[in-house]
């Protein structure tokens, strides 16, 4: 009998055949995991602008406004700087932008469960939210998380 050294096909084809199985069972729930990873990071990204749209308003005392659009949002101080006009919701003139962000491939703002009057909210330069309400951003498979700020005074809960 001569040693032979390596596989055989019918070896090989099993060995192939058994990591199938495995990537075909393990793939669904790697999706999943990276699809709720990237929405816990976006609405990570968005409560953090917040926060700095609070933080500017009340460090420069003026408004900072948030437009939002169902693929993202805009963030900017709303004071009429540069001949623009103060308080209007529309970045005019010279007013600050401060973020414009899309968000990640397969997210959106869901605009139809936003309680936000208008699709907006605004900071005063006292950090205090001039119209209050929830935010929900949501996936193509349907699962979605909200951000809270049913509150006059800014807070930012995420359920």
């Amino acid at each position: 009998m001569v040693k032979n050294k390596g596989f055989t096909l019918i070896e090989l084809m099993i060995a192939v055949g058994l990591l199938a199985i495995l990537a075909a069972t393990a793939l669904p729930s790697f999706m999943s995991q990276r699809r709720a990873a990237l929405m816990r990071d976006a609405l990570s990204m968005i409560r953090g602008d917040l926060e700095t749209a609070r933080s500017r308003a009340i460090r420069e005392n003026a408004p900072a406004a948030v437009v939002l659009r169902e693929d993202g949002y805009s963030i900017f101080i709303d004071n009429g700087a540069g001949g623009g006009i103060p308080e209007n919701w529309v970045r005019d003139g010279g007013e600050k932008l401060l973020f414009s962000r899309s968000l990640p491939q397969g997210l959106k703002i869901d605009l139809n469960h936003v309680t936000f009057e208008n699709k907006r909210t605004r900071f005063n330069g006292r950090g205090y939210v001039a119209n209050s309400g929830e935010l929900v951003v949501a996936d193509r498979d349907g699962r979605s998380v909200k951000l809270d700020m049913n509150n006059r005074f800014g807070r930012i809960h995420s359920q």
